[in-house]
């Protein structure tokens, strides 16, 4: 094997400035690292910032078309209502129009049996007394 000071001796001496080259780079690296931290963090608060934006457009539509539906059934049940109001009032009619129907042809029965009747015979004339002179 090769001990310490051996290989201390087989490697070249670095030059000084090769140091300062090295904590120059990694001084680099740690700082685009933080600088990637940092956007990436800011990407992550602008993408959290578009979701609540794009939550709220989509509550936004949801509610109007909830709005939208709810007009609707508010229409279709004011349309039923006169409906049912008007169904009611025919049907108030027709039961008054079955009512009229027998009352006529009580009516209509009475009078035929009015006309089947016989006539009273005539009165016999009346008598006159004698004229008196």
């Amino acid at each position: 094997m090769v001990s310490n000071s051996e290989r201390n001796n087989s490697l070249p001496v670095m030059p000084e400035w090769v140091n300062w080259l090295q904590a120059g780079l990694t001084t680099l690296l740690v700082v685009l690292f933080v600088v990637i931290l940092g956007k990436g963090r800011q990407q992550s608060a602008n993408l959290r910032l578009l979701e609540q934006r794009v939550q709220g457009l989509e509550n936004a539509r949801a509610l109007d078309r909830t709005t939208g539906l709810e007009q609707q059934l508010r229409s279709a049940v004011a349309r039923l209502q006169v409906l049912e109001r008007s169904a009611a009032r025919v049907d108030a009619l027709s039961a008054e129009n079955s009512l009229l129907h027998r009352e006529l042809r009580q009516l209509r029965a009475a009078a035929q049996a009015r006309a089947a009747e016989p006539v009273t015979p005539p009165l016999p004339p009346l008598k006159t007394e004698p004229e008196t002179p």
